[in-house]
């Protein structure tokens, strides 16, 4: 009987244990995944541009020759990088769209994700600490 109470006791924990150290495992794998695809987004335009992170993903969204994908994917780069330098930008695209039900990513700029970038640049987010070290980026 007593080996049997250890066996649940044992069991109990595993499973307490492992019930709390999934999530850590899957936050760190999502900081990741964010981290690497900021990184790549981040990459690509200064290889283009010229010039560091921000003002090349600024440029991006800028350009006329862009799809509309990409500039949301530089704007969703922007805000996850939190840099009060993309405001300006930021702001001017956030008053010149109509409000929008939804977002059709391919279709148009998303005036949702602007305004979340828009308050992730003025207050910060959970991710922009990653990206201190991006002036050590290279392409």
């Amino acid at each position: 009987m007593r080996k049997k109470i250890n066996n649940n006791k044992r069991i109990t924990l595993s499973l307490i244990l492992l019930l709390l150290i999934f999530p850590l495992i899957i936050s760190i794998y999502s900081f990741l995944v964010i981290y690497e695809s900021v990184k790549a987004n981040c990459l690509k335009a200064q290889k283009e541009y010229q010039v560091d992170c921000v003002d090349a993903l600024i440029k991006l969204v800028q350009s006329e020759s862009k799809t509309v994908r990409e500039k949301n994917l530089a704007i969703w780069s922007l805000g996850q990088l939190a840099d009060e330098k993309a405001l300006p930008l930021l702001y001017e695209l956030n008053q010149s769209l109509p409000e929008q039900e939804r977002c059709v990513y391919g279709s148009y700029l998303c005036k949702y994700e602007i305004q979340k970038a828009i308050k992730w640049c003025e207050t910060g987010n959970v991710t922009n600490w990653m990206y201190k070290n991006r002036s050590n980026w290279h392409y």
